[in-house]
């Protein structure tokens, strides 16, 4: 045999640590539902490699899973794989178009949005963007693609430069928390609109920091995080669509504006934010903002962040609400809103889900921890069952050669074939 798969192996001593650094609130007895969340199947859907977002179409019954250079198609109804997009560098994402046709996914290696029949899963076009985008969301309201993309990291100022005054500062300077000098390196990102309709940019918004998971509102807004800002970010996607078909950019209220040769609203909200941006800042205890999911009924923003830390904001105040403590590791976030229900996938220590219940009289209680594997850490959810999806790999390590320094020094990598599908219920 020779491989030791991690879960299997009782190493005591590394998951002493981590148990230590997975804890969160103990539940009141009448916190915990009817019957708690478990695995309730697993599905071995194979394939090597990284993978990304999870995306479920819950009236065909498809979970859409990016994994490496593919997009794999399982059928929910019986965990197999009904087929698989391909071709792409690094798929990140898929979103889909509500009227069951077309699906989308972002690559990141080619800076590139891809088009693809959800009949055929042939890939059909693909429409260019200046970032490399990961997240990638439909705004429904707009019927606007929105993909959210990082630009290469520019260097700090020297150590010894002066500070600039903030009537000094150029416009590509980010305001970063604190007050640290000289700033870390200087992360901005591009939000790109894409029309699907015209297979073509129509608006390209550059922004500071690292952006992480972004959810559409379905009210003409669309929701993603900033990691290194500790803070979430709110674009007015129906705003932009409409400065750009009328070709205003005058009329930004502060913010750079201008049309490319090729017709494309340029939009710079790096210096200031205006009446299409606003920041909402997580706290001081948040650290690395992952996740991000939207109660637009109750006006309320979820975040989660990887050190632990669960965070609600009131989306028309920016007053933070509550905190609460989750499991480590957090990359993404379902909301239920039927069940009154939020996931964090947790891909730290031995992976887990932290489920958390909203009440009517706006309070929130975690109501289980649930153990899961290893780097589960992105998911879907499934509004007409409650069923969650995560995937991951099994992690081993190779015995056949041993490190002279002992077990602790081991390398762990993916198990190849092992790559599967985990569906959780109650």
């Amino acid at each position: 045999m020779g491989i030791c798969v991690l879960y299997r192996c009782g190493v005591l001593g590394l998951f002493a640590g981590v148990l230590v650094a997975q804890r969160a609130p103990i539940p009141r007895a009448d916190e915990l539902p009817g019957s708690p969340f478990a695995i309730r199947k697993t599905w071995v859907i194979g394939g090597a490699g990284s993978w990304d977002y999870l995306t479920l179409d819950p009236v065909a019954g498809q979970l859409f899973v990016t994994h490496q250079t593919k997009v794999q198609v399982v059928d929910i109804a019986s965990g197999a794989v009904a087929g698989e997009v391909s071709g792409f560098g690094e798929a990140h994402a898929v979103a889909l178009d509500p009227n069951g046709q077309t699906g989308y996914v972002s690559d990141g290696r080619s800076n590139k949005v891809f088009f693809f029949d959800r009949r055929t899963f042939q890939v059909t076009g693909f429409v260019e963007v200046p970032a490399s985008p990961r997240a990638l969301v439909f705004e429904r309201a707009t019927g606007m693609l929105v993909a959210f993309g990082a630009l290469p990291v520019a260097p700090p100022p020297p150590r010894d430069a002066p500070k600039p005054s903030p009537s000094e500062a150029p416009t590509w300077w980010c305001t970063y928390p604190g007050n640290r000098w000289p700033p870390p390196p200087d992360y901005q990102s591009v939000v790109s609109i894409i029309d699907p309709e015209k297979k073509a940019r129509i608006a390209d918004v550059q922004v500071c920091g690292l952006l992480g998971a972004a959810e559409a509102d379905g009210a003409g807004q669309a929701w993603f995080s900033i990691s290194n800002f500790n803070s979430v970010g709110r674009l007015s996607i129906f705003g932009i669509v409409e400065m750009a078909h009328n070709r205003i950019p005058a009329e930004l209220n502060g913010a750079h504006g201008s049309i490319a040769a090729n017709g494309t609203l340029l939009l710079d909200f790096r210096a200031r934010v205006g009446p299409h941006y606003r920041t909402f800042r997580l706290g001081n205890r948040c650290r690395d903002a992952r996740a991000v999911a939207v109660d637009v009924v109750h006006q309320r923003l979820f975040a989660a962040c990887a050190n632990q830390v669960f965070t609600v904001v009131a989306t028309d105040t920016g007053t933070p609400m509550t905190e609460l403590t989750i499991g480590p590791g957090a990359d993404a976030m379902a909301y239920d809103a039927s069940r009154g229900l939020i996931f964090t996938a947790n891909g730290g220590g031995y992976g887990s889900v932290t489920i958390i219940r909203q009440h009517l009289t706006d309070s929130y209680a975690v109501i289980q921890n649930l153990p899961t594997l290893q780097q589960a850490r992105t998911m879907a959810v499934d509004p007409s069952s409650g069923l969650v999806y995560l995937v991951t790999s099994l992690y081993g390590a190779d015995l056949r050669n041993p490190p002279a320094n002992g077990i602790g020094t081991l390398k762990l990598n993916p198990v190849d074939g092992s790559f599967r599908v985990l569906v959780i219920g109650n």
